[in-house]
């Protein structure tokens, strides 16, 4: 076999203060004889495994009109997030199976790192998810940039929040017209006594962010609105818009859906994970 000059260094948790050490003891020595150097966590007996997401496996037999589905077809992540698998019941758990917290928690953060606009949608404890393990500007994420592990920030990007509570647009105003959120983390004192708003965890760090903006309405209404514009100027015609549940659009939408959405196909699901190579395997 031709020489390299490559190091393989397996690890059993990259994300460790010891493992940091390590690596940059590796990386100096290395780099003063000219090799280079591959890191991967595992074990030498599971190291060859593939590893996917759920999401990823089912959205490869799921109709391309569903989430998982579209996702699978574009090449675009589609994944739970960690807060949501407590309420899925036996799902979730087959879900949180598949790949580690950690890689999962990776997996999210890479996905909000690349992006410039991050739409929140009426979901439930997702400070947890945007301000989470690997995001350094709300602070959470502050040990992995410590420990030269990924990392990213929030700041200067774009964070939207389609939300029914009028409460979570109090808190924002209130922050931007005297910092009373910020000032409330910063004496440790309860915010909804400061406040007077009764807080969700989630308003906090959405109201501290520059760069957040709340929409207060009825997310059936505001996601046909916000996709008709977004395609009118992308010049791209849709081949499906739902609307609200209420309207006679909104029910004919959910017959269509329940007459032409297929079931996850298994025998096609299993198929395209045959198909895939390792490169691909171990992205997601």
């Amino acid at each position: 076999m031709p020489d390299t000059r490559t190091l393989g260094v397996i690890v059993p948790l990259l994300a460790g203060s010891f493992a940091s050490r390590l690596l940059d003891g590796i990386y100096h020595a290395a780099r003063q004889h000219g090799i280079n150097v591959i890191a991967c966590e595992g074990s030498p007996a599971t190291i060859g495994e593939i590893r996917l997401a759920f999401e990823r496996v089912a959205g490869l037999g799921a109709d391309p009109y569903t989430m998982i589905g579209a996702g699978a077809r574009l090449g675009l992540p589609v994944l739970v997030s960690i807060p949501q698998l407590v309420g899925g019941g036996a799902v979730g758990l087959a879900i949180g199976d598949a790949i580690s917290i950690t890689r999962r928690a990776r997996l999210v953060a890479e996905t909000l790192a690349s992006a410039d606009v991050i739409i929140e949608s009426a979901i439930a404890l997702s400070q947890e998810i945007h301000d989470g393990p690997y995001e350094t500007y709300t602070g959470h994420g502050i040990w992995s940039g410590w420990q030269r592990d990924f990392s990213y920030s929030l700041q200067g990007k774009t964070l939207v929040r389609f939300d029914l509570d009028p409460n979570l647009e109090r808190a924002w105003q209130q922050e931007r017209q005297s910092s009373q959120v910020q000032d409330a983390v910063n004496r440790g004192l309860p915010k909804t006594k400061l406040t007077g708003i009764p807080f969700r965890m989630e308003m906090s760090g959405f109201a501290r962010l520059e760069s957040s903006l709340p929409v207060t309405a009825d997310i059936g209404v505001v996601w046909p609105i916000l996709a008709t514009r977004v395609a009118e100027r992308l010049g791209i015609t849709l081949d499906f818009l739902s609307a609200p549940q209420e309207t006679e659009e909104g029910k004919f939408a959910r017959g269509w859906i329940a007459a032409n959405v297929r079931p996850i196909d298994r025998a096609k699901m299993h198929h395209a994970v045959h198909a895939l190579n390792t490169p691909q395997a171990t992205h997601q």
